[in-house]
Formats: structure tokens, C-alpha cells, sequence
């Protein structure tokens, strides 16, 4: 703000009021035109995507937060820029950091891990138990887990509120892919502890009181690459991720 001042040195843009500011006319007029070259600036982008051909992004994001998260952000991105291709890469979140920091990504969705101080948190995702409907587990009995693959922060936390409050559990079903971890849950095999948002409608998520413990929330956080050939294009994608999740 001090260096627009500097320029429009004889117009101040704000004037101070009491303990705080406020736009002067120069001011509003500063921002309205800022407004409009935006404007201008998105416009020109969509016109150029469209006569140069398609630009393209590479996404990454674990198979439960494609299918659950990212569908209505994909579907808002189209309509905006129509002809830009994402190509969408399916791994874990410890796979998509290291693609990240290879520059192999222009952006992830991802489980922020412990001591990570690269990514930033965008989202809560509460964890919670599902099971199939109607379906419960004798407490004689080790509770049967389906679970992620070793690495996982869902699986992590998962293990450690069980050790928590003691609760005999053994991992009858583990799978890298959230297809793979539920097919059991389905059958009535196993129940499982997974973000919310990965909860599909033919399961049923235990309410609190059914003797199984709390497990802390993911922290859901949006990487970025180095460099991309579509910079433009990736910053708006950043953009609707960061809001869409923020808001969910």
C-alpha cells in the first residue's frame, strides 16, 4: 500500500478515520480500475488458451480425495477454462510430495504429514468409523481393521487411539487404494477409520459411544511445484482448491 501511495504521490488513497482507514475517492477509483484489469487479464487468458490450444496441468491427489473432494472443483475449473487439460495422478500423499519436490506435479492434494514444513493446512477432515449397515463387531474379540497401507497418517493415528484406550483391534485388510480398503467394510469384514468425506452412502459411520475411540482429524493441504509450463492456468486451479476445501 505505501508503495501505490508513493506513486500517486498528491492523491492519497486512503484517509485515516478515527483508529482506522478508509478508500478516498482517488482510492475507490484506484480499485474499481484494478478490478477491471483483472477482468481483462482473465479474459485474455481464456481467449489465448482458446486460439493456442489447450494448456495442461498435472494434478495429483489420493484415490478417496479425487473421488470425494475434487469432482465439483473439476467441474467449476471447466467451465471457466474449457480447453486446459488436467491430467490426474492417483497416490498416496507420501508419493505425491516426493512428486512434488521432483517437479513431476504442478499440484497435490494431500494428507499433510507430521513436522511438515512445506505444505499448509487448507482443511480439517474429521476421521470417523464406518462399517457396513447394520453391521457390528464382538467385543470378545479383536476388532477386525481394514486400513490404508503402512504410511498413512489415517492409519498412524488410527493405531495410536486404539493403543489410546487399550481396545484389542487386529488389521485383517490394508490396501493403498480406498477402493480396496472398503471392499471389505462392504462385505461386513472389517470396519475402518477414514476421513468423512471418503464415507460413501451404502456404509453407515458409527456414532460416538459405540466403545471405539476418538481418532484425530487430517490436515488436508495443497502442494505446489517448482515450475510449470501453464503457471496462469495452475494458479487459478490453486485458487478453486483452496477455496472450495476451505469452505466444505
Amino acid at each position: 500500500m505505501k508503495r501505490l501511495e508513493a506513486l500517486f504521490e498528491g492523491n492519497p488513497i486512503f484517509e485515516i478515520q478515527g483508529r482506522s482507514k478508509r478508500l478516498t475517492t482517488h482510492g475507490e477509483q484506484l480499485l474499481a480500475h484494478a478490478r477491471l484489469i483483472l477482468r481483462l487479464n482473465d479474459s485474455l487468458w481464456k481467449t489465448m488458451a482458446q486460439k493456442n490450444g489447450p494448456g495442461l496441468i498435472r494434478l495429483g491427489a489420493p484415490d478417496d480425495y479425487v473421488y470425494t473432494l475434487l469432482p465439483n472443483i473439476l467441474e467449476r475449473y471447466a467451465k471457466k477454462f474449457p480447453r486446459v487439460e488436467i491430467e490426474v495422478t492417483c497416490e498416496p500423499s507420501e508419493g505425491l510430495s516426493d512428486l512434488i519436490g521432483r517437479n513431476a506435479l504442478d499440484l497435490a492434494v494431500v494428507t499433510r504429514r507430521p513436522n511438515d514444513d512445506v505444505s499448509r493446512t487448507i482443511r480439517l477432515e474429521p476421521i470417523v468409523w464406518a462399517t457396513a449397515k447394520g453391521r457390528r463387531f464382538s467385543k470378545s474379540e479383536p476388532l477386525p481393521l481394514a486400513m490404508f497401507q503402512p504410511g498413512c497418517v489415517a492409519r498412524a493415528k488410527t493405531i495410536e487411539a486404539c493403543a489410546r484406550v487399550g481396545l484389542a483391534y487386529r488389521i485383517a485388510y490394508s490396501s493403498p487404494s480406498i477402493a480396496g480398503l472398503l471392499s471389505p467394510v462392504r462385505a461386513g469384514l472389517a470396519v475402518a477409520a477414514i476421513a468423512r468425506c471418503s464415507v460413501p452412502a451404502d456404509l453407515e459411520i458409527l456414532a460416538e459411544g459405540n466403545d471405539l475411540p476418538e481418532v484425530n482429524g487430517l490436515d488436508i493441504a495443497l502442494m505446489r511445484g517448482g515450475s510449470s509450463e501453464h503457471p496462469h492456468f495452475v494458479q487459478h486451479l490453486a485458487d478453486e482448491i483452496h477455496a472450495s476445501l476451505s469452505l466444505l
